[in-house]
């Protein structure tokens, strides 16, 4: 059973606390208190107890587990459960193990050694990467004690701390750390995991400083000069504002360099915090980037931009009146679609026919690219390149240029049966795409790498979901969040928004659902019913806003 009674939360006003009172109790409810760097997104904060006088094994073995919820001063409070010897090489920073909070179950292997057995749900490396665990059997973590003093204390153990999934969000935050797309046009969020507190903002600009995570290298990249790093492991916060002291390598950058440094920082750090690099503590006169400024998270129109009735274009907000695109619809719909993408600077699409994919650019005639069988809705990027793939046959993966030339990428999913979905993000750095492999449903994104904005090849694919049933439609929600939809072996559709780094939440679905469209919001996510139905969400669930409609295109941007 959980100890959670043994933990306290301190609220906001722990300093007032500890100017009145000659101890702080170590007993009543979890509270919540403002965040320790921004003051902002209320955590709980816990002082956990030390090891008790003549405790047992098993007493040291949980009181250890639960003391990892105080990461203070390198989880000071942990560590008074362990060995002084083991404590000095034990690594705590080496990941987290996050379990379900069923159950945890100890289980003595001998006289000085337990099994502490976990049913575990995600993995959170030393660079704070989050993985969901597709196992559903339970992980067994060997502890070894010795008698110092007549006490029991922790002799051997997993590097890492172990935590149940609801103390693991309250003690853990979700941080994008920002990195440039190789145009520094767009930045490009990594989402990592760090304990809560004050020690939040060092690790969040050491993040930075080390780079991206190795699944994106190739396709993004840091304006920060090789080896920079804090002269001291340190960063300051004073009136809101991040004190940053680099070493003597930042002297390397120039003027927009530093501009760019800046950037990345101040977008990484929690929200309403700026910025003040220094140089070996020398000041530096770094302003704005201006019209140089990357965009975050590029959006697209609130509008949805479908097929109906003959004509293409936005619906309106409310009513049933379509705006036709200039240039572009007429074209598109004498096509006879089955699926469009738009690209940012609305004045191309890939397009989806009968006879195979075609590229549609205002003024020219329309492109057929692709004109083999079995094709899936295409994708298309910034740089006006076409995505298309065989559901069939998806390690046949080609990219089109605006004049036809073609280039195939391998692809880097290569135990996959079938392919639904295929989509590049707004920024083109990444892919996601739903595949079938092992008789179930894999989502995956890859790393974008680009020569002169050509795309060249993919990198690794890290899978971000997997589950039963038979994989439907995939689509961007913004910058770090996708949505995938699928049939379920009972007949069930499923729409599952999963965060690139980071957590899934199941949302309500519909009946005979067909395809899902992002938007700007997880609230704003469209989907089209095979009865030709245009479903958006309303509170729970899911609400019909016009009939009748052939598609919903994919957009890219707008104007980018």
């Amino acid at each position: 059973m959980r100890s959670r009674s043994r933990l306290v939360a301190v609220i906001a006003g722990l300093a007032v606390l500890l100017g009145g009172c000659s101890s702080i109790p170590r007993g009543g409810e979890v509270q919540a208190g403002a965040d320790a760097v921004t003051g902002e997104n209320p955590a709980p904060i816990f002082l956990p107890f030390g090891p008790r006088q003549d405790a047992t094994m098993e007493e040291i073995l949980t009181g250890f587990i639960d003391a990892a919820t105080s990461p203070d001063n390198n989880y000071e409070i942990a560590r008074e459960f362990l060995t002084p010897e083991f404590s000095d090489v034990w690594k705590s920073d080496a990941g987290v193990t996050v379990y379900d909070g069923s159950e945890r179950t100890i289980v003595p292997i001998d006289d000085t050694t337990m099994s502490f057995e976990v049913r575990p749900v995600a993995e959170v490396n030393s660079n704070g990467e989050y993985h969901e665990e597709e196992s559903s059997s339970t992980l067994p973590l060997r502890y070894s004690f010795s008698l110092i003093d007549d006490q029991w204390r922790i002799s051997a153990a997993p590097n890492g701390t172990v935590l149940d999934q609801s103390t693991f969000e309250d003690v853990f935050s979700a941080q994008s750390l920002y990195f440039f797309d190789a145009d520094f046009r767009y930045l490009v969020p990594d989402v990592r995991w760090f304990p809560r507190g004050a020690s939040t903002p060092t690790k969040i600009v050491n993040g930075v400083l080390n780079g991206p995570s190795a699944w994106l290298a190739g396709a993004v990249t840091s304006a920060f000069p090789e080896g920079t790093a804090l002269t001291a492991d340190a960063v300051t916060v004073v009136a809101r504002d991040a004190k940053v002291d680099l070493n003597g390598e930042a002297l390397n950058a120039d003027t927009i360099t530093l501009q760019r440094m800046r950037s990345q920082l101040e977008h990484s750090l929690p929200s309403g915090l700026s910025v003040s690099i220094t140089i070996n503590q020398n000041s530096q006169d770094i302003d704005d980037l201006g019209t140089n400024e990357p965009e975050v998270n590029p959006r697209v129109d609130a509008r949805a931009l479908i097929l109906r009735d003959g004509e293409f274009g936005y619906l309106a907000a409310t009513g049933k009146t379509v705006t036709s695109l200039p240039g572009l619809s007429e074209t598109i719909v004498a096509l006879t679609p089955s699926a469009v993408a738009l690209s940012p600077s609305q004045t191309a699409a890939a397009v989806l026919t009968p006879t195979g994919v075609y590229g549609v650019r205002v003024g020219d005639d329309a492109r057929l690219l692709d004109p083999r069988q079995n094709l899936i809705e295409p994708s298309i990027d910034g740089s006006g390149f076409v995505w298309s793939v065989p559901a069939d046959r998806p390690n046949e993966l080609f990219v089109y240029s605006a004049q036809g030339a073609a280039t195939a990428l391998p692809a880097p999913w290569p135990d996959a049966a079938n392919i639904a979905a295929l989509q590049v993000s707004r920024d083109g750095t990444r892919v996601i795409a739903l595949v079938s492999a092992a008789g179930g449903t894999r989502l995956v994104v890859a790393a974008v790498v680009r020569e002169n904005g050509v795309p060249t090849s993919l990198g690794e694919a890290v899978q971000l979901a997997a589950g039963p049933g038979t994989p439907l439609d995939a689509t961007w929600i913004d910058q770090s969040t996708v949505a995938y939809l699928s049939v379920q072996p009972d007949g069930e559709d499923r729409i599952v928004a999963q965060e690139i780094g980071g957590t899934s939440t199941q949302l309500e679905s519909a009946t005979g659902i067909t395809s899902i469209t992002g938007s700007n919001l997880l609230r704003d996510l469209r989907a089209l019913a095979d009865d030709g139905s245009l479903l958006v969400q309303r509170g729970v669930g899911w609400q019909e806003r016009i009939g009748e409609v052939v598609l919903v295109a994919t957009q890219q941007g707008i104007g980018g």
